[in-house]
């Protein structure tokens, strides 16, 4: 049996989880989470904490609220945490490189994102960058080679 992918899911993923609890991303982060291992640094669990208390974003949503801010907290307890050690800059947008850091860091198979700069990248290093669609085809195509 090999081992399960090792996941990286951006903000937007997780706010998208967040909102909509049937969506596929919430599907993804928790209803599949026994199909890959989740991966987490102390930075990425703070830029979503960051997003998700945003005042501007809970007006809008109001699906985000102090319970779901907990669910997800509580999701982010059961990962694999791995420090980020260096800072360098690496994507268009400084606020991906936290992600992307991470994934080669922890050698991560899948940064999961709907983000336009990160998907544009195709990889990083050893890490394939997936939509949620992709990300749970690549799951699926996993599964049937168990």
């Amino acid at each position: 049996m090999s081992e399960k992918p090792k996941a990286i899911f951006d903000t937007q993923v997780v706010l998208r989880a967040a909102i909509n609890r049937r969506s596929l991303p919430a599907r993804l982060f928790f209803d599949l989470r026994s199909n890959y291992d989740l991966l987490a640094s102390p930075e990425t669990i703070a830029e979503i904490e960051d997003v998700l208390s945003r005042p501007e974003l809970r007006a809008k949503f109001n699906q985000l609220t102090d319970d779901t801010m907990r669910t997800i907290i509580a999701a982010f307890t059961n990962v694999i945490e791995v420090t980020i050690t260096t800072d360098q800059a690496i994507s268009r947008d400084p606020k991906d490189d936290i992600f992307l850091l991470l994934s080669a860091e922890a050698e991560a198979s899948y940064i999961v994102t709907e983000d336009k700069d990160l998907l544009s990248l195709n990889n990083y290093k050893q890490t394939r960058i997936l939509n949620c669609l992709d990300f749970l085809q690549a799951l699926e195509q996993f599964d049937e080679t168990e």
